[in-house]
């Protein structure tokens, strides 16, 4: 199954807010992000290495923080908003942006996720889809899209 659709970079940095609100476990991967680069910033800091002060949670949060705050920043202008095509098979999701191409496979996918407005597909990796709603030509033809993505995620988990 092949889609084309593009992406305004507002659309990128909205999906995103969406996603954390729509998808518990995207939420989840952002915010193990955001204490990573926080455990990283603590420990070049030297926090471990003596008394952990309130100074150094307070930092450790705001650390935290930006990076949630910050990722859409990045988003917006690393945004790819020319003509996406995306075509899933059952080895994983294909992808083009003009001369860039990449592979998704089903068992590095942790997150499909389906609202009113937009399909998030998340990777264990950190990379994510937003698809919009109007990528497909009729609403059944969105759920059938996702339906077969779950199918040949779960096939996957399932090996």
């Amino acid at each position: 199954m092949t889609i084309e659709y593009a992406l305004t970079r507002s659309e990128i940095v909205t999906g995103y807010f969406r996603s954390l609100l729509a998808s518990p476990r995207f939420l989840a991967t952002i915010l193990a992000y955001a204490l990573l680069l926080s455990g990283i910033v603590l420990t070049s800091t030297g926090a471990f290495s003596r008394s952990f002060s309130l100074t150094d949670a307070a930092n450790a949060a705001l650390v935290a923080l930006g990076f949630v705050l910050l990722l859409p920043a990045l988003l917006f202008i690393r945004a790819k908003t020319s003509l996406r095509t995306l075509t899933i098979s059952p080895e994983g999701i294909s992808t083009r942006i003009g001369p860039r191409n990449g592979q998704l496979l089903w068992k590095k996918v942790k997150v499909i996720k389906e609202t009113a407005s937009f399909i998030l597909v998340s990777g264990t990796g950190g990379n994510a889809f937003f698809i919009p709603e109007r990528a497909f030509s009729e609403p059944e033809d969105k759920s059938k899209f996702v339906a077969q993505m779950r199918s040949w995620a779960s096939q996957s988990a399932a090996h």
